[in-house]
């Protein structure tokens, strides 16, 4: 068996893809990636960074020892591959749609919910700095509507590549193309003022990199046995140890010559981490996540929180040192915002992320700031936006965390003042009533509805004790069903409602183990029973949870689910302080905006 190691430029694999030369072998898995793995991808090449190495099987003039198929989108000319693409699908798949043809590719978002998304570059933003801005990049759905959050503004979207060029973008998709320079000067002389000063260095920069970019593969020969070929893909596809920001910044630290004393970050983190576990819902908060919180403090101190790895990367010991101690005090005040909101440990929190802009928040504004109801009312607006909107959800939070930063804390010390500007995560939060049928445990949705429960002062159903930070341990609190599956299927009820976040509620453990798979009306006594509450009482207890006594002792699910949904709404919008978009079909539950029916699944490649 033997190897080569060329180098193919972007448009001569696109080429070959399209002729059916490269096609994958049949026990390939699909295309999976997501929206955000898509566009730091785009967000690489564009940069002229490397994207890793291909590795493909040369079959020219072979019988065919494994069936091909075409990539995903890709024409099947019926025609045998020359190469057969062994690792590097969703890579070369996600650059071939993007860099090529329309645009558009079929994939999912952070939530797995599946979306077509074309992407864009915005030409100014991408050569304000040396280093392309991650924000340069933004998409679009397939109506044009722009999704991405630091996306430009532009009423009515993108419908065509008129607005685009007038707009001062560009399709990522017209890049390589023969008439892509064209499409440049006419941004040049429609994108009004300095446009023609960005084309030029768009020209310079970016796109004369783009046209020579190569991406290496290795080619294993035609005679590599198929027994071998099962090993090298199962090695290619395995995960290596990647030295992260917190290695880096040890180093760059350890080699500063402007102090006495050689500072190690490594010996520092030990210190930083005994205080953060004290509380266990930052235990999340890792030794990144907490250079990113110091990052966006320092940054936001200079006019624009910013807390990507070359943000990081860039801190001095100077800067570094006094701004930790202030964050350890920051991950303290947020831990006992989220106690307040009866988020006590880590399965608890919807969004670790959303932890660092907080602290970083709590850190800039100081006791005066935070003095009013007013301004816990809007951090609380904020942090349940960011919750129940799933927008700290996605890779992109980085950005999202310096906006946020920036926003929030001058929105809070704006006050009541006619200037206040409302953060874009608060405007960008859309909640559709259908999520609540599909969100699922692990979602920010699932978590936020059982902290909004018990924050509004849900009780134990045998001790009639308030669930909070002093009771959820002792009474072993937890996120129960109320109408049990078994029960539930056995009367042909709709697994869409006997499975959502409306069929739960909390629940100590002494009252799960008298519920089995029996219904309210006949559990609902066994429990009054075993505590000290009479009738009233027992029904203000469930008042609690936005349940009604007559729903559960009567067992009546259809009267159950709606209120409980209507009930759930109406919470929701407290939170947020909009209106819920309301979506659901009664008679088709898996639809609607966010229903069942709008997510899939992703794999990794």
């Amino acid at each position: 068996m033997g190897f080569s190691t060329p180098s193919y430029p972007l448009n001569d694999l696109f080429a070959r893809i399209d002729r059916g030369d490269i096609q994958l072998p049949d026990f390939q898995r699909d295309y999976a990636w997501d929206v955000d793995r898509i566009r730091s991808l785009i967000t690489t090449v564009l940069r002229g960074f490397p994207v890793g190495v291909l590795m493909a099987l040369d079959t020219r003039g072979e019988e065919m020892r494994f069936r091909p198929r075409a990539l995903s989108g890709a024409p099947d000319t019926g025609k045998d591959p020359g190469l057969l693409l062994l690792d590097g699908q969703q890579r070369l798949t996600t650059l071939y749609h993007c860099f090529s043809g329309d645009g558009y590719v079929n994939t999912v978002d952070f939530r797995s919910k599946k979306v077509t998304r074309k992407f864009y570059i915005d030409v100014a933003k991408a050569v304000e700095s040396p280093v392309m801005s991650d924000e340069a990049i933004f998409s679009v759905d397939e109506t044009g509507k722009i999704i991405s959050h630091f996306g430009p503004v532009i009423d009515g979207g993108i419908t065509d590549l008129e607005t685009a060029l007038a707009h001062g973008c560009l399709p990522v998709s017209v890049l390589l193309d023969q008439n892509g320079t064209d499409f440049l000067f006419d941004l040049a002389d429609m994108a009004g003022e300095g446009a023609r000063e960005h084309a030029k260095r768009f020209q310079s920069q970016i796109v004369k990199t783009l046209v020579s970019y190569d991406i290496p593969m290795i080619r294993l020969d035609r005679e590599t046995a198929k027994g071998g070929i099962g090993s090298i893909f199962a090695q290619a596809n395995s995960s290596g140890l990647q030295m992260d920001v917190f290695d880096l910044l040890t180093a760059v630290f350890a080699a500063d010559e402007s102090v006495e004393t050689e500072f190690s970050l490594r010996d520092d983190w030990v210190r930083v981490e005994r205080n953060l576990r004290q509380h266990s819902a930052l235990d999340g908060i890792g030794s990144t996540e907490f250079l990113t919180a110091v990052a966006l403090l320092v940054s936001a101190r200079k006019g624009h929180a910013s807390g990507y790895r070359e943000d990081i990367l860039n801190l001095t010991l100077a800067e570094y040192t006094p701004a930790a101690d202030e964050m350890i005090k920051g991950f303290d005040e947020a831990a006992e915002f989220l106690r307040q909101r009866c988020i006590l440990s880590l399965d608890q929190v919807p969004y670790t992320a959303q932890i660092v802009p907080l602290a970083v928040i709590l850190t800039l504004l100081d006791a005066e700031e935070m003095a009013t109801a007013r301004s816990w009312d809007r951090l609380n607006q904020w942090f349940w936006s960011g919750v129940l909107g799933e927008l700290y959800g996605s890779p992109a939070v980085i950005a999202r965390s310096g906006r946020d930063t920036d926003q929030v804390a001058a929105w809070i010390r704006e006050g009541a003042g006619e200037t206040a500007v409302v953060p874009k995560t608060i405007r960008d939060t859309v909640f559709h009533e259908s999520r609540l049928l599909s969100a699922t445990q692990d979602t920010g949705v699932w978590k936020g509805i059982f902290a909004l429960l018990m924050g509004r002062g849900a009780r134990d159903w045998r001790t009639g004790q308030q669930f909070d930070r002093w009771t959820f341990d002792e009474l072993g609190c937890n996120f129960h069903q109320i109408f049990p599956t078994k029960w539930c299927k056995e009367r042909g009820i709709d697994p869409v409602l006997t499975e959502s976040v409306l069929n739960r509620t909390p629940m100590g453990r002494r009252t799960e183990v008298v519920i089995g798979d029996t219904p309210p009306s006949r559990y609902l006594s066994r429990v009054q029973s075993k505590s000290l509450m009479g009738d009233e009482e027992f029904d203000q207890m469930l008042d609690t949870h936005l349940l009604s006594a007559e729903d559960l002792h009567s067992s009546n699910t259809t009267h159950f689910f709606a209120s409980r949904r209507t009930n759930f709404i109406d919470m929701v919008e407290d939170a947020i302080g909009k209106a819920v978009i309301r979506d659901v079909n009664e008679s088709d539950l898996t639809g609607g905006h966010d229903g069942p029916d709008a997510f899939g699944d992703a794999a990794e490649e």
